[in-house]
């Protein structure tokens, strides 16, 4: 409900800025970001259009995370968490991208190459994503 309440009582410049933060921050501060983004994408959209390169650049990053040779299966089970939360964020925003006036080609370019088939445990993510709608 908080959440829902959210843009129209914050500053959006700093709800945005907190959100690309977020992003790239600690897998349980991800989950958070997602269900904001998913509780106001319908209702803002326009902003979420604007920071598009912002956000691929911090999606990127977590996907860019490599899990140690010597991780024991909590580490495993957690970094495969991590990076599926990173695709939901493109698939929860991948409709703002579609209709935003100007297109993000950093966001465009990161989306394409999760989707790509040879992209392996992302591009399985993104369509098990995707079919869940």
């Amino acid at each position: 409900m908080l959440v829902r309440m959210l843009p129209g009582a914050a500053n959006t410049d700093l709800l945005a800025e907190s959100i690309v933060r977020g992003i790239a921050d600690d897998h349980d501060i991800r989950l958070l970001v997602l269900q904001v983004i998913h509780e106001t994408v319908s209702t803002q959209a326009h902003m979420y259009a604007e920071r598009l390169d912002e956000i691929a650049a911090s999606v990127r990053k977590v996907q860019a995370t490599k899990l140690s040779p010597k991780a024991v299966s909590q580490e495993i089970e957690k970094h495969h968490a991590i990076l599926k939360s990173s695709v939901s964020v493109l698939v929860a925003l991948e409709p703002v991208a579609k209709a935003a006036t100007s297109p993000s080609a950093e966001f465009d370019k990161l989306l394409a190459e999760v989707m790509d088939s040879s992209n392996g445990e992302l591009s399985v993510y993104y369509k098990e994503l995707h079919s869940q709608g």
